[in-house]
């Protein structure tokens, strides 16, 4: 298993993600334990804020792979954001030529993109589709963690029509954001919508990076072939700027994601 990673706030100082540079290490440990060769580092940025900081994230992540040196712990680390769907990123897109700044891995292919999780802006679909003309592709954080696309998953199907990437959580697959997160994940993954599986890590504990658990259930629902497309596959061709694939579409009773939530006290 080699997997890549292309969600996680393993990089201290920029969010609520590792504090320090002891839980840094710790995640890496983890993440390199369950399987993850290649982790990009994506802060939270709000393009509403003044002070966003894109330009100190790859120094930093540059600083960081030498401590993963020093450490010999053999993790690629990768600069990216987490960007918020909001005026900001509008007028970014509108307005800035530097596209490239916000893309994973500074490829200038691929944005990864959230929203609030108890809303969904109406402005949303139009800021995406703007990202889109600029030449790049969104991809979608954790949908199943939205309240409303929660409840409507079909929404999320006409975002991944209009050639949107889809990403869910690992933690969402395991129960650990409830049920409601839970059987959206659920419905993407059967419908075929869901190109990419990723941590979204935020420490070494409750929201860690091991993506050993996410695969095994994977296999168990899906098979060898789409778990390996989920975790290995389309999140290289991500960094690498290359184009995803789909996952074939399996009849919801033969996605069987809740055993977990028993584990999980929920």
């Amino acid at each position: 298993m080699a997997f890549t990673d292309i969600h996680s706030h393993i990089l201290p100082g920029f969010d609520d993600g590792a504090a320090n540079d002891g839980e840094f290490l710790q995640m890496a440990a983890l993440a390199l334990r369950g399987g993850t060769s290649c982790m990009v580092a994506t802060p939270h940025c709000d393009l509403e804020d003044p002070l966003p900081r894109l330009e100190d994230i790859p120094i930093t992540v540059e600083q960081y792979r030498e401590l993963l040196r020093s450490r010999s712990l053999g993790l690629d680390l990768v600069p990216g954001v987490e960007v918020r769907i909001n005026a900001g990123l509008y007028r970014w897109a509108r307005e800035s030529g530097e596209m490239e700044r916000l893309t994973l891995a500074g490829n200038g292919r691929y944005l990864l993109a959230d929203l609030p999780l108890g809303d969904m802006p109406n402005a949303a679909a139009d800021i995406l589709f703007l990202v889109q003309l600029r030449g790049v592709t969104p991809i979608l954080a954790h949908p199943e963690r939205n309240r409303l696309l929660a409840s409507r998953p079909e929404r999320v199907r006409e975002l991944a029509e209009r050639g949107i990437v889809i990403q869910v959580n690992s933690g969402s697959l395991l129960g650990l954001y409830g049920r409601a997160a839970m059987r959206c994940a659920a419905a993407l993954l059967s419908q075929g919508l869901v190109r990419v599986v990723a941590s979204d890590a935020h420490g070494p504990a409750a929201r860690d990076p091991d993506l050993s658990p996410a695969h095994a259930l994977l296999v168990r629902s899906l098979g060898e072939d789409a778990a390996r497309l989920l975790l290995e596959e389309n999140p290289a061709a991500v960094l690498a700027g290359e184009e995803t694939a789909a996952v074939a579409a399996k009849p919801p009773r033969r996605l069987r994601l809740f055993a977990p939530l028993r584990r999980h006290g929920l």
